[in-house]
C-alpha cells in the first residue's frame, strides 16, 4: 500500500485540478488508489493543508524551467498564453522527463499538435518556434549520439 500512497501523493502535487477534485470528494482517493485508512487521511489532511498549494506550485515551476531554459524566446513571444498551454500541457504529460532536452521536445511536440488543429501563433511566436524547436532537436540528437 505504501507504493499506492506515494503514487496518489505524487499524482496530487503534479495535478492542482485533482487536489481540487480530491478536496471537493475525498473517497476518490479510494476510487483511485489502495490505501489504508491512515495512509488516505493523511492524503485527505495534506489536500486541504495550504502547503499543498505550494507544493504544486514548485512542481510545476520545475516543469517550466528545461521550457524557460531552452525555448526561452517561444515562451516569452506567448506571453501570458503561456500559462494555460503549461496547464493543458502537463495535464496530458503529468510526469515531467529529467532530461530536459527530451521533455522540451516532447513540449514541441505538443505545441505542432496544437497547431496542426488550428492553435493560432503570430508569425514571430511561430518563426522563434521553429528555430528553437529546432535547436533543440540537434541538442538532443546530439545528446543521444555522445551516449
Amino acid at each position: 500500500m505504501l507504493g499506492e500512497f506515494q503514487q496518489a501523493l505524487a499524482d496530487l502535487v503534479a495535478s492542482p485540478a485533482l487536489c481540487r477534485l480530491v478536496r471537493a470528494d475525498p473517497s476518490l482517493l479510494c476510487l483511485r488508489y489502495e490505501l489504508s485508512q491512515r495512509e488516505y487521511e493523511r492524503l485527505v489532511s495534506m489536500v486541504h493543508h495550504r502547503g499543498m498549494t505550494f507544493n504544486c506550485m514548485l512542481y510545476r515551476a520545475n516543469r517550466l524551467a528545461p521550457l524557460a531554459l531552452n525555448l526561452h524566446g517561444f515562451c516569452r513571444a506567448l506571453g501570458a498564453r503561456l500559462g494555460p498551454l503549461l496547464t493543458e500541457y502537463t495535464e496530458l504529460h503529468p510526469h515531467s522527463n529529467v532530461h530536459f532536452y527530451l521533455e522540451c521536445d516532447r513540449f514541441c511536440t505538443f505545441v505542432e499538435s496544437k497547431l496542426s488543429e488550428g492553435y493560432e501563433l503570430e508569425p514571430e511566436a511561430r518563426a522563434v518556434f521553429a528555430d528553437e524547436s529546432r535547436v533543440v532537436r540537434l541538442k538532443l540528437e546530439a545528446t543521444q549520439t555522445a551516449l
